[in-house]
């Protein structure tokens, strides 16, 4: 490789994070290309599985979250925030269990102060369900407890209005009758709603019950329940299927005392009558009438005097949704306008209606965040009415985003410090998300290293570059000072074609991995120590050579005959985790990480290294 004397530290420059973090949590690239990224721990999830975070006040004040994430990226994991300490921990639940956030758990809290925590695969085998070993503590749980069942997604665990003891825990499932459109995706029929009920706190549970149907052939009935005082509140939506086929109306009935209601208090069915059918649920948005669209319910709440209230949102078109509101006065129900949302937030253009997302707070239905598209960026947004939805204030949460707010959660009871969480980045599709959690004070910084401990990872993007970028070479350098050498870890990720990290080769020590059409190659140093610091740099000169430099100076070589081949959509672009921050998290600090579309002289890998 020809190492030139010239030192140009600037020319060919892609990246540059220095190693600091903003209070909002964005790396930046101090180069002219600008590629920012957004640091956390990594979160995703799906609306339709709540509650995603409650806070508890008894001998301390928590707000417990409930993600999947984690160090592997697929992990079930709890977490709880101390509002006195300022503090975040972690646990996790069911290791590996699943990359697809529709996948994520909800929690509830037992009257005993522990934390019962359920997950499910989507259209998974059995109902997942523990309890945490301690009171108001996340640190450890029991052995995981399964109810078997045939494809199920969605546990929503409720507390009966009626008896403190009692609990509902609500869920869809079906039976596998191919749809008989047969869709291009291969979605199935039969999504059907289903309750078992709790007298022991969440230990047990009783057999099913069937509480609504879809028309024959349709993909689900999805569902968001609300607890009001006397009743459990719920909003429907009949999908067909996903994508942008059609989704039908925003339906409602109530539960109460094992009966179901229409807002004005007009029985719809009793325990014999179930389920109930499409035509049985009250329609508060009907998507066949005239000017109307399709629809999608987003979340549910109870107003002061016991009145249903619902967010969701509808579809002018793929590229231009709009969120509405409506709420039950008494009377009638009131439907409004909230906001456009703009377009669908899914890069992989399959699920067209998947918006940003909304939240209602349920302390104060009178407020509603909510997750505005614009462009292939998307900002979390407050909004607030004083006349019951008719008339909005707004104000933006979010400053200087650099990619995607998505799906906001409200707490249950939540507190000043912490009033919404959501989770930043990009999304390509429900399985390929690289998404970090936000909101949370602890991760308000000033100045803070980019620092890797697992779970955190910052996700700069998609599809940054191809490789075309890097016919003339590639480098990539970075100062680090792991604190573990013995497990494979991804310092710096570059469209899975380009890896620098540790324990590539599965022993010990830094590595740079290239991949190309037929073969993938990885030069390495057996002997970088943990809390060391060292300069690193990985070198092709977009022929057939490639090196690993440490401190400066070249200490293994290889050959590498390219191109580097990227993923063939949306490839993925991260620091401290692996691809869609999946998997080998990065343990240890970083300075200095550089990318450049050329291959480094001696001279400059000894000047970077200086």
């Amino acid at each position: 490789m020809e190492m030139r004397d010239e030192i140009s530290l600037s020319r060919g420059l892609l990246g540059h994070w220095s190693g600091e973090r903003s209070p909002d949590g964005i790396v930046r690239d101090r180069s002219l290309e600008g590629n920012h990224g957004n640091y956390g721990i990594d979160a995703r999830w799906i609306w339709f599985t709540n509650p995603r975070a409650v806070r508890h006040v008894g001998d301390r004040e928590r707000t417990y979250v409930c993600y999947l994430g984690g160090p592997t990226g697929r992990d079930i994991v709890a977490g709880a925030y101390d509002h006195e300490t300022r503090s975040f921990s972690t646990t996790v639940v069911d290791e590996s269990f699943s990359d697809d956030d529709h996948t994520n758990p909800s929690l509830l809290l037992r009257n005993d102060g522990r934390i019962l925590l359920f997950w499910a695969g989507h259209n998974g085998d059995a109902l997942h369900y523990t309890v945490s070993c301690d009171p108001e503590s996340v640190s450890a749980f029991g052995p995981t407890r399964r109810i078997e069942q045939e494809s199920v997604t969605y546990p929503n665990p409720v507390r009966s209005p009626d008896d403190p003891e009692t609990l509902y825990l609500f869920y869809r499932d079906r039976t596998y009758t191919r749809d008989a459109t047969n869709d291009k995706y291969g979605y199935m029929g039969d999504g059907n709603l289903y309750y078992r009920v709790s007298e022991d706190d969440g230990l047990t549970w009783s057999d099913q019950t069937r509480i609504a149907v879809p028309p024959e052939g349709h993909y689900s009935m999805y569902f968001v329940p609300a607890r009001g005082d006397d009743a459990i509140h719920f909003f429907f939506t009949d999908a067909e299927r996903g994508g942008d086929a059609p989704k039908w109306n925003v339906m409602y009935a109530q539960f109460r005392n094992e009966h179901f209601y229409a807002a004005d208090g007009s029985l719809i069915a009793g325990p014999d009558d179930l389920p109930m059918t499409k035509s049985d649920l009250e329609v508060v948005y009907d998507s066949t009438a005239a000017g109307n669209h399709y629809a999608w319910v987003w979340d549910s709440a109870v107003d002061d005097d016991g009145n249903p209230v619902v967010a969701y949102a509808t579809f002018p078109s793929t590229l231009a949704h709009e969120y509405r509101y409506a709420r039950w006065d008494g009377d009638q129900w009131c439907d409004y306008h909230l906001a456009d949302a703009g377009r669908y937030v899914a890069r992989r253009p399959i699920e067209l209606h998947y918006s940003g997302g909304l939240s209602i707070d349920r302390d104060d239905p009178n407020v509603v965040y909510g997750c505005v598209s614009r462009g292939d960026q998307c900002e979390l947004r407050r909004f607030e009415t004083a006349t019951g939805g008719e008339t909005w204030a707004e104000m933006t949460v979010t400053k200087r985003s650099t990619g995607c707010d998505l799906r906001p959660v409200v707490p249950r009871n939540a507190g000043e410090d912490v009033p919404v969480l959501w989770t930043t980045g990009s999304y390509k599709h429900m399985d390929t998300v690289q998404t970090v959690l936000r909101g949370l004070p602890a991760d308000q910084l000033a100045g803070s290293k980019l620092e890797g401990d697992g779970s955190h990872g910052v996700d700069l993007g998609f599809d940054r570059y191809d490789a075309t970028t890097f016919a003339g070479g590639i480098s990539v350098a970075a100062r680090i000072e792991p604190r573990d050498v013995t497990r494979p870890q991804v310092l710096a990720n570059f469209g899975g074609a380009v890896t620098l990290g540790v324990g590539l080769t599965g022993k010990s020590g830094i590595g740079f991995s290239l991949r190309g059409p037929d073969d993938e190659r990885t030069v390495a140093w057996a002997d970088m120590a943990a809390n060391e610091s060292h300069h690193v740099a990985g070198v092709w000169d977009g022929r057939d050579h490639l090196a690993l430099a440490v401190d400066g100076e070249v200490i293994d070589e290889a050959r590498f005959d390219g191109p580097l081949e990227f993923e063939t959509d949306w490839a993925s672009w991260t620091l401290l985790k692996g691809e869609y921050l999946f998997g080998r998290g990065y343990d240890g600090t970083a300075t200095d990480v550089r990318l450049y579309n050329r291959p480094l002289s001696t001279a400059e890998l000894r000047a970077l290294a200086e």
